[in-house]
């Protein structure tokens, strides 16, 4: 196991980036000039409120969300509730994931599973981000498919440093608010690694030839996002579950 750990570094430092995030800007930075308006529900059960707002893990630097009722709503609450908590001992948790379910099966090639477009496809990716192609070869497509789309949002100056949960969960552990996570990163990984292989290659070839981030279904979904339009949502959100 420790042979894997140096023989596929390079991968898991990218991955433990995209985990992680730099944690540089702030929630000050995304309250500055609002330009966008997301959905907020506000669910009332007595004494007690809870607030209700979708997130993007990754947005671009431009994006000021944090304004309106969604600032008046943290700034109230006393508990933060994200999907997964960002933390040491879940990076940790993921990496030991990642040990036992990242690659194929011992004597297996991802050249077994893909047509050769695909492979060439995947080879060329590899060369541009640096990786080894015998690496990427040995990996499963549900962690090359990560890879990619990090890699992808990256190309259009999408990070996760930015995103709505690295901001809150920031501030909410300096202020010492409670933060509670619906599911481990573990688990969310474990749900990926679990798929079909058959839908794993399907979703990691939407991948590769998204040859412009910009225009994916991730775009719409942003803008949908953006100026919280529920049903546009709804509709996208149902859309990608097809895929599931």
């Amino acid at each position: 196991m420790r042979r894997y750990l140096m023989q596929y570094g390079s991968l898991l430092v990218i991955f433990l980036f995209v985990l992680a995030g730099c944690g540089s800007p702030t929630l000050r930075s995304a309250g500055s000039q609002t330009n966008v308006a997301p959905a907020l529900w506000q669910v009332t059960s007595g004494a007690s409120d809870v607030y209700l707002f979708g997130s993007f893990h990754s947005l671009p630097s431009s994006i000021k969300w944090y304004g309106g009722p969604i600032a008046d709503a943290f700034e109230a609450a006393s508990e933060l509730v994200v999907e997964s908590v960002d933390s040491p001992e879940e990076a940790r948790n993921a990496l030991l994931l990642l040990e036992s379910k990242a690659l194929l099966p011992d004597g297996k090639t991802l050249d077994e599973y893909v047509d050769e477009e695909t492979f060439t496809e995947l080879m060329e990716s590899a060369d541009k981000l640096g990786l080894s192609r015998w690496r990427v070869s040995r990996s499963q497509p549900w962690f090359l498919s990560i890879m990619f789309a990090y890699e992808g949002m990256s190309q259009v100056g999408i990070h996760k440093e930015y995103g709505v949960d690295s901001l809150l969960e920031q501030t909410a552990a300096q202020r010492r608010m409670k933060i509670s996570g619906l599911e481990t990163a573990a688990e969310a990984l474990d749900t990926l690694a679990s798929q079909p292989l058959k839908i794993q290659v399907r979703r990691l070839q939407e991948k590769l030839r998204e040859k412009q981030p910009q225009v994916s279904p991730l775009a719409s979904l942003f803008q949908a996002w953006a100026y919280g339009d529920e049903k546009g949502l709804a509709r996208l959100m149902r859309k990608e579950m097809t895929h599931v």
